[in-house]
């Protein structure tokens, strides 16, 4: 998740020059910078193990900074250099997570078929990424006041559109939470 996280950022800044983003564009940058956040805020909705995602979290983000220090760019700039990006962080980082994901956001960027069939697959991917398998955590989530995963998968379980193995395996769960 953080690699194609990572790639899909690499991806938009390659983008960045455009004024009109397309639909997949949007979708998958936005679904994208929120699986960032349960991997950060909220890795218990996750189906990996919670301090796992939190740990390699922190490495990533760590190799990062420290890829990037001392060059005036920090991973919270939104406007850099696309190019100089990708090369100091292809040269510098260690992380190997860090390194494919710029890897294939670069790949991404210069498909021969554009950027729309890049932006599609990622969009596709994010999509089916961001449906969530254990209810337990999502139903207390709810309880909460919920994560947006949360309330989308309980809108998608109501409208019959999670698969018969997950409907089967969190009927209960779901009933009991709405």
């Amino acid at each position: 998740m953080l690699m194609c996280h990572v790639a899909t950022s690499i991806l938009a800044m390659a983008s960045s020059q455009r004024q009109l983003l397309s639909d997949h564009e949007i979708v998958a940058t936005h679904l994208s910078r929120y699986c960032a956040y349960l991997v950060a805020y909220s890795p218990k909705l996750l189906p990996d193990d919670a301090v796992w995602c939190k740990s390699l979290y922190t490495a990533v983000k760590k190799d990062a900074e420290r890829s990037l220090a001392g060059s005036g760019i920090t991973i919270s700039t939104s406007e850099m250099d696309y190019g100089r990006l990708v090369e100091l962080l292809s040269m510098r980082s260690k992380h190997h997570v860090l390194r494919d994901g710029v890897e294939l956001g670069w790949r991404l960027a210069e498909l021969p078929e554009g950027e729309e069939v890049a932006w599609k697959a990622l969009a596709e991917f994010w999509s089916e990424t961001a449906s969530c398998d254990d209810m337990d955590e999502h139903a207390e989530a709810i309880a909460r006041g919920g994560e947006l995963i949360t309330l989308l998968w309980a809108l998608l379980y109501h409208v019959g559109s999670v698969d018969d193995a997950t409907t089967a395996a969190t009927h209960g769960a779901a009933d009991d939470v709405v």
